[in-house]
């Protein structure tokens, strides 16, 4: 299949923003609502540019499955030097939707001290050809029923807990 990329993003706003401009010249629209289409338009620049990253593959940021199968996994350690708050790459498969038509997803967590013990270890059982299984529960409230640990990404208030995946019973022939 053809793709142009970025150059053909960047080439279709600017036919649009052309076309704007013409219909804004030659047309006998109010000026409001002239202002309004160019305002519109810009605003959507900005929807767009936050809407391809997750179009192309980026880890998503939304809530991991109650129950994953476990696929691969990086830690991204914080650094004080550049301010990164550092992040958990997983690459999971839900389990909520059964075993078939299943396919693998990418999230972002963010850094705990606590869920980069529990990955680490996870990573070295998959090194080791052991299926982990991984769950995820609501952490415990806080005074006033607020999380222990927010940030804007929403997941530091989930527990993630991992577990060997059993093997699985094939029947005899």
């Amino acid at each position: 299949m053809f793709t142009l990329g970025a150059a053909g993003l960047i080439a279709a706003y600017v036919l649009l923003g052309v076309l704007l401009v013409s219909l804004n010249l030659y047309s006998r629209w109010a000026w409001p609502v002239k202002i309004f289409g160019i305002v519109l338009v810009a605003v959507f620049y900005g929807v767009t540019y936050r809407s391809i990253p997750p179009l192309l593959g980026w880890p998503t940021q939304q809530n991991l499955p109650e129950r994953f199968n476990l696929l691969a996994l990086y830690v991204q350690e914080p650094d004080k030097a550049t301010g990164d708050e550092g992040a958990i790459y997983m690459w999971v498969t839900d389990l909520g939707r059964g075993f078939s038509n299943v396919r693998p997803r990418a999230y972002e967590v963010p850094f705990s001290a606590e869920l980069q013990q529990k990955a680490v270890e996870a990573g070295s059982k998959l090194k080791k050809g052991l299926p982990q299984l991984g769950e995820t529960k609501e952490a415990e409230l806080g005074p006033n029923g607020q999380p222990r640990d927010t940030t804007e990404q929403g997941q530091a208030s989930v527990s993630i807990d991992f577990y060997d995946l059993p093997d699985p019973l094939f029947p005899e022939k």
